[in-house]
Formats: C-alpha cells, sequence, structure tokens
C-alpha cells in the first residue's frame, strides 16, 4: 500500500487516539466535552466527534498543518485557551506539549478550562523516540544528500521524498545544496523547546514528564505506551505494518507516553508558587 507521509501519520495518531480513548473510558466514561490543544490538521478532533462528543480544537496560526485542516480548527495565541472556566470533561493533546516553551505556566490554564472532576490526557514522545529518531536521521539524510545531487545532474526539479520527518525537515530539505548546509545537516535538529539531541531523550522520559505534572498540581490517575514503535523518519514507512510496530515497541520501547491526569487539590500548585521545578532551562 502506497502511503503519503500525511496519510501513514495519520493511520498513527488514529491509533494512539483509540488508546487513549480506552483509558478516558475506565476513568471517565461519561465525558462529552472535548478540547483538542495543538489540533492540526483536525484529524483527532474529527474521530472524536464521530463518536458523539462535542469538540473543540485549536492551534496557532503558525501551525505546520493549516493548509490540511479538515475540521474546523479555532486559531489561537498559543498561551490563553478562548474558553471560559470549568468548561470541559476533557483536555487532550497528541504530541503538542514539548512544542511549548511556556509548558509550566500553561499547565495552569489547561486546569482553568477543565471542569473540577475533569481529566487531561496528553500523549507525548518518549525517550525512546528521540533515540530512534536520532539513529534514522543519518540515513535520511544521506538518502537526502544523493537524492538532491542526482537531482541537479539529470533535473533542474528535484525529486520528492517519500518520507517526510515529524520534526520538519523541509527546514534543510529547501535549502540549496551547498557544502554549509551539508556540514548543518550533520548533527539533527532537536524537536522540542529545550535541551539538545541528547538530552531530548531525558526531557522527553517518563520520569520528567511525571515530574513536570506532578509539580504542576496533577494528579496521575493512569499511564501508558502507545504501544507502537516509529521514530520521526519514516524510513520505511507504511511498509512495516502497524501489528509489526507493535512486536517492535516490545523490544525497542514505545514511541510515545500516554499520561491520564486529574487536578490534585491536594497539592499546592508550584505555578502559582513560582517554584515548578520543570527542569526546563534556556
Amino acid at each position: 500500500m502506497n502511503l503519503s507521509y500525511l496519510d501513514f501519520l495519520e493511520r498513527l495518531r488514529i491509533l494512539e487516539l483509540e488508546k487513549a480513548l480506552e483509558l478516558i473510558r475506565l476513568e471517565k466514561p461519561d465525558s462529552r466535552t472535548f478540547l483538542e490543544i495543538g489540533a492540526g490538521s483536525g484529524w483527532q478532533a474529527k474521530k472524536l466527534s464521530e463518536r458523539g462528543n462535542s469538540v473543540e480544537a485549536i492551534d496557532i496560526k503558525e501551525s505546520d498543518y493549516l493548509e490540511h485542516r479538515i475540521w474546523p480548527v479555532r486559531d489561537y495565541d498559543g498561551k490563553h485557551i478562548p474558553f471560559p472556566d470549568d468548561h470541559f470533561d476533557v483536555v487532550f493533546s497528541s504530541n503538542v506539549l514539548e512544542h511549548i516553551p511556556h509548558i509550566i505556566e500553561f499547565q495552569k490554564e489547561i486546569q482553568r478550562v477543565l471542569k473540577p472532576d475533569g481529566i487531561a490526557v496528553h500523549l507525548l514522545p518518549s525517550g525512546s523516540w528521540r533515540f530512534w529518531t536520532t539513529m534514522t536521521y543519518y540515513p535520511f539524510w544521506v538518502r537526502f544528500v544523493i537524492r538532491r545531487i542526482l537531482s541537479k545532474l539529470f533535473s533542474e526539479k528535484s525529486p520528492p521524498l517519500s518520507g517526510r520527518a515529524e520534526n520538519s525537515p523541509e527546514t534543510f530539505t529547501t535549502r540549496p545544496l551547498g557544502i554549509r548546509n551539508v556540514l548543518r545537516g550533520l548533527v539533527p535538529h532537536r524537536h522540542g523547546e529545550f535541551g539538545n539531541t541528547l538530552t531530548e531523550i531525558y526531557y522527553f522520559s517518563r520520569t520528567r514528564w511525571v515530574k513536570v505534572f506532578q509539580n504542576t498540581g496533577w494528579k496521575i490517575r493512569n499511564y501508558s505506551t502507545n504501544k507502537l514503535f516509529y521514530s520521526g523518519y519514516q524510513l520505511f514507512g507504511a511498509s512495516i505494518s502497524t501489528e509489526t510496530r507493535g512486536i517492535l515497541s516490545t523490544l525497542f520501547g514505545g514511541s510515545c507516553h500516554i499520561f491520564l491526569l486529574s487536578k490534585n487539590d491536594h497539592l499546592k500548585s508550584y505555578v502559582e508558587s513560582g517554584n515548578a521545578d520543570s527542569g526546563y532551562t534556556a
């Protein structure tokens, strides 16, 4: 089956959403009002709506998926969620929080729009995903350089890559193929807002995410991985079935955390006291 990168990514995200919904049904089966933060094209918001839920979706205007929207996603400023207090049963995000530089302060905003008995569900990249994304970067980069050289020799137009990296390799694939850009491409870019390629292995670990959530007034009610193995550079894409990726995850680790959280009234919010230790420093 020949799937485009976006089609394959959609398949992975929908599978991850199904796993998240299993946790939601166990914890809060009567949930009906959902907010998706960083909704991108709206794949998951659309799926949530098809399940009979009332769904709102927001994302920043600068989203890479702006032109691919299939659902009415509302633009917002990335800081202030445009909804009243105590409004949603579930606040959901998928591979978004790692891109928010004010992640600590933003937890308070999520808690504000969540009902007192509501839950937050976040899908987040794992340290395993970061490690294997770095490992698969180099075959991707070599293939890209070779194809660009061949395109220069035999064609005026560069052939498209069959895979598109989740952490936006178009930031370098659109550059002129010169020595400087080739050398710059030897070091993989970080995926999130903090640290570097190596330290993100820790920043994306379960231990670090637990610390972030607990220190910002959340109670972790459930945790799972997506039980899928993939990297940011899908060199094989749909040629490896999701069933096989599930088996590989037992060997190489799940590529995504799934956290289910509730407000913790018994913990003083470190956000308000200004003492939150996120570990994220510029």
